[in-house]
């Protein structure tokens, strides 16, 4: 296997990085119980590329194989940053450095849910680049047929508003829903087998459950109507006479009263009570599994989270250490 992918390598010589994938995917049909993964790098001074191949065999930790051709970039050259590539955007002549829109972007670090967000992808992506996805072009048309519907985008006037608003081409907006749709296979992938098996160990959390949802003012309401209550007042007749209170007759997961039959009278935040109606077991419908799926992708990604090495390169190194 090593001088097979050593001669891939070689052959790479002056290939652009799609064409580099594809060979590589000659190599992985060859080798099928083998991990593959392409790195790249251009160099700035020249415009030349130089390709690293790592090999993962399971239990069998990970090698690292380079080749440089005789006539390759000096090493000193090497790594060379042209000065407007420090720049994120220019306005009327007035350049904004990528650290300083990074600086203004601190907000960021108190927004967990973007930070998750960007590993996230992250972490998807280098599974895509060790084990790719391929799409075909009617597969890519489709998504960017549905993609257009999404939003709206319905005639070609507006799809090229919207491109230019955002300064894509038509290019661009392929390889951006193209991306989407491969995450998607990725997280098809990832949960393929483990549906089931989690949903029968997990199944009370899937659970259904219709309330009557009594949102108060105030916290000190909900505290003095959950007294009343306790001391024989109903529930609805309460809602009812409570300035301010307002009652909504939903369904929630069961998870969220908890151990609470019908009847039982919970209180999940402060100013709310929630008096359980009925409880229903869980069956693996379309919603349910969906929801079953999230739930088994966000423990692979809390995995792969836990094993990966995370730099950021942006912050102070305190709070870089914290997240």
């Amino acid at each position: 296997m090593l001088p097979d992918a050593l001669e891939t390598l070689r052959g790479l010589d002056g290939v652009d990085p799609s064409e580099a994938q594809e060979r590589l995917r000659e190599l992985r049909e060859r080798h099928p119980g083998v991990r593959f993964r392409l790195l790249w790098q251009r160099e700035d001074y020249d415009d030349s590329l130089h390709y690293d191949l790592l090999i993962k065999r399971p239990g069998e930790g990970t090698v690292s194989l380079s080749w440089c051709p005789d006539r390759a970039l000096p090493w000193p050259l090497r790594g060379v940053q042209r000065a407007g590539e420090m720049l994120l955007l220019r306005i009327d002549g007035v350049g904004v450095k990528v650290v300083d829109a990074v600086a203004w972007l601190d907000f960021l670090w108190d927004e967990a849910r973007l930070v998750d967000r960007i590993i996230a992808a992250a972490l998807v992506q280098a599974e895509m680049e060790e084990a790719p996805v391929e799409l075909s072009d009617h597969e890519i048309q489709e998504a960017v047929d549905a993609f257009r519907r999404a939003r709206g985008l319905l005639t070609a006037e507006r799809t090229r508003e919207w491109m230019d608003r955002r300064s894509l081409t038509v290019v661009d907006l392929q390889e951006l829903v193209a991306g989407e749709v491969a995450a998607a296979r990725v997280r098809e992938r990832v949960t393929a087998g483990r549906v089931e098996p989690y949903f029968e160990e997990h199944r009370e959390e899937f659970g259904t459950a219709r309330v009557a949802r009594l949102t108060f003012p105030d916290s000190e309401a909900a505290r003095r109507a959950a007294a009343e209550i306790d001391a024989g007042a109903g529930f609805f007749a309460l809602a009812e006479r409570t300035r301010g209170a307002r009652l909504v007759v939903e369904d929630v997961p069961a998870a969220e009263t908890g151990t609470a039959r019908p009847g039982d009278v919970v209180s999940p935040a402060p100013d709310v009570l929630l008096k359980v109606i009925s409880v229903a077991g869980a069956e693996l419908d379309a919603d349910t599994r969906r929801r079953v799926e999230r739930r088994v992708f966000d423990l692979w990604i809390d995995e792969r989270r836990r094993a990966a090495k995370i730099e950021w390169f942006w912050g102070t190194t305190a709070r870089t250490g914290t997240l």
